[in-house]
């Protein structure tokens, strides 16, 4: 007989994090060095400014720079935007879209201290968070996981989409609901866009300085400027660097990201843009798995938010390059053409030891190690070519979109064994006491690997027919192929056997939509859409599952108000999936696929999410920045039984700032709440007996203030987890959780040229 328990108040009491300080490597230094001279620089500055008279000092009015593209963020001071193409490509107004839509723009970034595409999403409208450990981060969205990443509209999905750094974006744009028509991945979750900051042809620079909890140093340095007279070619530069412990005992990590940018007027009519991202993350301590939840005697373990059994030098590094070329020509005639090119590589190296298998004992005892070793290289080609317009027909003019788009991901694995026997023990002697010093073992590659590859293309159309001055029809359809295949290579380097294989030819997607505009701000809207999308997950043998099948329907109202300075929106939706895959449990936790991933089993036909969702961001009053969505969701199997119940059913997000009026201008406060329902699962206690597991509902608040020292220099001062609640981002993974972070504060310099 299963019984019930709420993880809530299960927790130990005050917890104590741990304090130190990482040398960075010589590059991050040299980086970090550099930043920090510019913001000595500003410091200077602001030393010389203080003569000036007082008003001179005080904050200026927010100046909308010349925007490249209506939808650039940059300097606008806004949290939303007026343009957007993740879902149609067709430059559409967030109201013009039928879909649903959210836009984190660099504004919301900077005021909110959102330095990851993990805390971006943490704090978006409808999209749940959760971590299995350390590294290991999933996005889902309307019940399901989301699988679709785009950089500029660009397909890229490396495996390690949280990780990225929004230092070097614009804004990330996220359309909730089936993408595919473009994109030719049909999730019915979410898409996620991942937009690029651009050079400008004015000089400008930046360089910020954070400080926060568990010794969190953070640098940054932003640098645009022309590259000629006339400022027909320019470029950009950014860099950011980052160390931090962490509430967790043992773990820190070390982040470089940077990008550059140039962009040049080949014609007044053709832009050529190039670029390349790169980022490193270094972790060591990693954790590779949860916390306990029960001890051996089936009572709550109540361990402490510091609980991690990793060794020092249990680590899971990941590198990325994203290399990528744009060439755009705008017509007479108002069409314009694209051609991107994107070349992603890839790696993640994971060397682990951590205690998560078993009960733990009151005496320290009983917890067993998981150890691996998960070397893995991929490289991923894209390739979009499309062109949008509009075109004349009975009396009015419509919009027509058309284009062929495809990408080919081959991911390495190379075979990696670890030493036998063993330099270390396989028990934990005494988790009261664990201080992660470990043998660290020498790892032999045998020259075997495994090559999968995946290969996708198609061709799309779509047009938006204006059939009368307040209706627009939507309707388009895609044309997809996909390939996979995994192919064995022996120590010798020799081909032994392809496997997994599938391929599908000349599946067609349907889409369509309308909008109804019924004033001059507000439209109803509907789209619906069939759903395809080959799986990248597999069952225990190595084999692929079988493709996603299904459809997507949804319907609205859309608002823009103040001349599109506040947009508003509510949807309801429904979704069906027919194999969708879930984790498999029937295999012990240490069991890892060749290229480190978990196997998957299919949950067969009829799987069905529905919800409604509301969201309103922009600026309702002068100073007054406002973000608020709200999302209920639930899904069940084809037999009426609820699933994703890991998932919340509702949630609330809402971002505020207030530039304070008169002679306190210069003062602008904020903060934050996310909450979000019970979600809840079953584990096994010690006796092998059930038991519901959960974690209640619960709230976060945050906090933010900045003041402007002078026309350039800005301090901010962010307090996440304002009340300190303990929870649990994730309940049940293998019996045990994984907790949100404390309370922390993060102190930021900014220094604007």
């Amino acid at each position: 007989m299963a019984r019930a328990v709420s993880l809530a108040g299960m927790v130990a009491g005050p917890f104590s994090p741990t304090v130190g300080n990482t040398a960075l490597r010589p590059l991050a230094a040299a980086v970090q060095a550099a930043l920090l001279a510019a913001a000595l620089a500003g410091g200077a500055a602001l030393a010389a400014d203080t003569s000036a008279k007082p008003e001179e000092a005080t904050l200026s009015e927010i100046k909308v720079q010349a925007q490249q593209d209506k939808a650039s963020t940059e300097h606008t001071g806004s949290y939303t935007t007026r343009e957007m193409a993740t879902a149609t490509r067709m430059g559409l107004s967030m109201r013009e879209t039928p879909q649903s839509i959210s836009v984190v723009t660099r504004q919301r970034m900077d005021d909110m201290g959102l330095n990851s595409l993990a805390e971006v999403l943490v704090q978006s409208t409808g999209v749940t968070v959760q971590e299995n450990d350390s590294e290991r981060t999933s996005f889902s969205a309307r019940g399901f996981s989301i699988g679709n990443y785009q950089i500029d509209g660009v397909a890229v999905n490396s495996g390690s989409n949280a990780l990225f750094d929004t230092a070097i974006y614009d804004r990330i744009e996220i359309v909730r609901g089936a993408t595919g028509l473009v994109s030719g991945n049909g999730d019915p979750s979410a898409t996620i866009n991942m937009l690029h900051k651009r050079p400008g042809k004015e000089f400008s620079a930046s360089a910020g300085l954070t400080l926060g909890s568990w010794s969190k140093v953070r640098l940054e340095g932003d640098i645009s400027a022309p590259l000629n007279a006339d400022g027909s070619i320019r470029g950009r530069v950014v860099v950011a660097g980052q160390n931090r412990h962490s509430y967790m005992d043992l773990y820190k990590e070390r982040k470089l990201a940077g990008a550059v940018i140039v962009e040049a007027d080949l014609t007044p009519a053709t832009l050529l843009t190039a670029g390349i991202d790169y980022q490193k993350n270094t972790p060591k301590g990693t954790s590779w798995g949860t916390t306990p939840l029960f001890f051996a005697d089936g009572t709550p373990a109540n361990m402490p938010r510091s609980f991690n059994m990793a060794a020092k030098w249990s680590s899971w590094e990941r590198e990325f390059q994203n290399k990528y070329v744009y060439l755009e020509h705008r017509f007479a005639s108002d069409w314009k053409l694209k051609a991107a090119y994107g070349r992603l590589d890839s790696s993640s190296n994971g060397k682990l030891f951590y205690g998560g298998s078993g009960y733990p004992k009151r005496d320290g005892s009983g917890l067993e190690v998981w150890s691996g070793a998960f070397p893995y290289d991929e490289k991923q080609d894209n390739f979009d070519l499309s062109a949008n317009g509009s075109f004349p027909l009975f009396g009015r003019r419509h919009d027509l979109v058309l284009g062929v788009n495809g990408w080919k991901r081959k991911g390495t694995t190379n075979e990696t064994l670890l030493p036998d026997p063993l330099p270390f023990a396989t028990t934990i002697p005494d988790f009261r006491n664990w201080t992660g010093d470990v043998p660290e073992p020498a790892l032999t590659r045998t020259g075997a690997r495994d090559v999968a590859t995946t290969k996708q293309s198609g061709a799309f159309i779509a047009t938006r027919i204006n059939v009368a001055d307040s209706v627009k029809v939507l309707a388009g359809a895609r044309v997809s192929r996909w390939e996979t295949y995994n192919d064995r290579y022996d120590t010798g380097g020799r081909f032994v056997k392809r496997s997994s294989a599938y391929k599908t030819d000349d599946v067609v997607t349907p889409y369509a939509g309308v909008v109804l505009d019924v004033s001059k701000s507000t439209s109803l809207y509907a789209s619906y859409t069939d759903l395809f999308k080959p799986q990248n997950l597999k069952d225990k043998n190595n084999a692929f599952l079988d493709p996603i099948t299904g459809s997507n329907v949804e319907a609205g109202v859309k608002s823009e108000f103040l001349d599109g300075a506040v947009n508003a929106s509510f949807a309801v939706y429904e979704a069906k999936q027919d194999n969708l895959g879930e984790e498999d449990k029937s295999v012990p936790p240490t069991f890892v696929l060749p290229d480190g991933s978990r196997p998957y089993i299919s949950t067969g036909k009829g799987t069905k999410s529905k919800g409604y969702e509301a969201e309103v961001s922009g600026s309702p009053l002068r100073g007054w920045q406002l973000f608020a969505g709200y999302t209920h969701s639930s899904s069940k199997t084809g037999k009426g039984v609820v699933t994703n119940t890991i998932q919340p059913t509702n949630m609330l997000r809402v971002s505020t700032t207030y530039r304070l009026p008169g002679e306190l201008q210069n003062l602008t406060i904020g903060g934050g709440l996310n909450w979000q329902s019970e979600i809840w699962t079953m584990a096994t206690l010690p006796n092998k007996s059930k038991i519901r597991v959960s974690q209640g509902s619960y709230v976060l608040a945050n906090l933010m203030a900045r003041y402007q020292i002078s026309a350039k220099l800005s301090a901010s001062l962010n307090v996440n987890n304002l009340f300190d609640k303990t929870y649990f981002r994730r309940v049940g993974f293998y019996n045990g959780g994984y907790y949100g972070e404390p309370r922390n504060v993060a102190l930021n310099l900014r220094y604007q040229y």
